[in-house]
C-alpha cells in the first residue's frame, strides 16, 4: 500500500508543532538542568540551597557537581516519595574527577592544587588516602574542612601540645604551601608563632641547639618536650651529684642564663664565693 505523501499545507503544520513542543521543551530541560531554583521546587532543598548560596560555589550550577543520568534521578524521586519524604537521598557521587575538572586544570581563575603539598600528601601521593568529598564534604555545601576535620582520620593525634595555643591542625600544616611545606621541620616553622623564642637560645651558651629543629625535642602532638637524656648521657662531675640529676633544674630550656646565676638560683648561699669566677671554673 502506497503511503501518500505530506501536503505543504500538512508539513507546514507538523514543522508548527515540533516548534511549538521543542522550545518548552528546551526551556523546561535548562530550567532543570542548569538553574538552581528548580531545586527549590521541593522544601526539602532549602538548607542545601542557602549554604550553597553563600559558598565559594555559588557561582556553579547544582548540576555541574551533582552529575546523575535520568535513571538515578527518576530513582530518587521514587526513594523521597514512597519511604521518607522527609529526608533527602544521595543525588549523585561526586568523584575526584568533577573537582579535578577546575582545580587542577590549570586554569587561574580556580584555585589549583595539583602542586599543593597538603594535596600531593592525601591525594597525589604514592597511595590516595582520601577522596575530594571526604574533606570538603564533611558539611553540607560548606567547602572548607572544619577546624576538628583532621581527626576524623588522625584520630591518635592531639590538637597542640599547649592547650592555652589557638592552634588547629592547619596552623602547622599548610594545605597550600608548595615546596616541602607540609611537614613543619625548620625553627623558622615554629618561631611564625612562638615569637618570643625568635632566638631561641637554651641556656648557659647561646651555641646550645641552634643547629637542632624545634622537633628534636618537641613533638608538637605531644605535651612534655622529649628527655634531655635521649641525647645527651652525662654521668660525671656535677651530674654525678643526686640534686644534680634532673636536667631543667640548671638548664632552663629556652633561656640563655649565665651560669654563676644559675648555680645562684639553688645555691644562694655562696653569692660572694669567689665571685665573680664561674662555678664551672673550680667544679667541673
Amino acid at each position: 500500500m502506497k503511503i501518500p505523501e505530506m501536503t505543504r499545507k500538512n508539513q507546514i503544520l507538523l514543522l508548527l508543532a515540533l516548534i511549538v513542543i521543542a522550545i518548552p521543551s528546551y526551556f523546561i530541560y535548562d530550567y532543570t538542568q542548569h538553574n538552581p531554583q528548580f531545586c527549590l521546587t521541593c522544601h526539602l532543598m532549602n538548607d542545601a540551597h542557602d549554604t550553597w548560596e553563600v559558598s565559594a560555589m555559588h557561582d556553579l550550577s547544582c548540576h555541574e557537581c551533582h552529575i546523575a543520568d535520568m535513571a538515578t534521578n527518576i530513582h530518587n524521586v521514587v526513594e523521597v516519595l514512597t519511604k521518607d519524604p522527609k529526608v533527602v537521598v544521595k543525588h549523585a557521587e561526586i568523584d575526584n574527577e568533577i573537582c579535578e575538572e577546575c582545580h587542577a586544570s590549570e586554569d587561574p581563575q580556580w584555585l589549583q592544587v595539583l602542586n599543593t603539598d597538603g594535596h600531593k600528601v592525601h591525594f597525589y601521593g604514592d597511595v590516595n588516602h582520601v577522596d575530594c568529598i571526604d574533606c570538603h564534604g564533611m558539611e553540607l555545601h560548606v567547602f572548607r574542612p572544619p577546624e576538628g576535620g583532621c581527626l576524623e582520620c588522625h584520630d591518635d593525634s592531639k590538637v597542640h601540645a599547649s592547650e592555652s595555643m589557638d592552634a588547629t591542625c592547619v596552623t602547622c600544616h599548610d594545605f597550600l604551601a608548595e615546596g616541602n611545606g607540609f611537614i613543619p621541620e625548620e625553627r623558622d616553622d615554629c618561631v611564625v608563632c612562638h615569637q618570643g623564642n625568635a632566638e631561641i637560645t637554651m641556656s648557659l651558651t647561646t651555641e646550645a641547639h641552634l643547629d637542632s629543629s624545634c622537633m628534636s625535642c618537641h613533638n608538637p602532638h605531644e605535651t612534655e618536650a622529649e628527655d634531655c637524656v635521649t641525647c645527651h648521657i652525662v654521668n660525671d662531675g656535677l651530674h654525678e651529684v643526686a640534686l644534680h640529676t634532673v636536667c631543667t633544674s640548671c638548664h632552663v630550656p629556652h633561656v640563655e642564663a649565665d651560669i654563676r646565676e644559675t648555680c645562684e638560683s639553688c645555691h644562694y648561699d655562696k653569692k660572694d664565693h669567689f665571685a665573680p669566677s664561674d662555678c664551672t671554673s673550680c667544679h667541673n
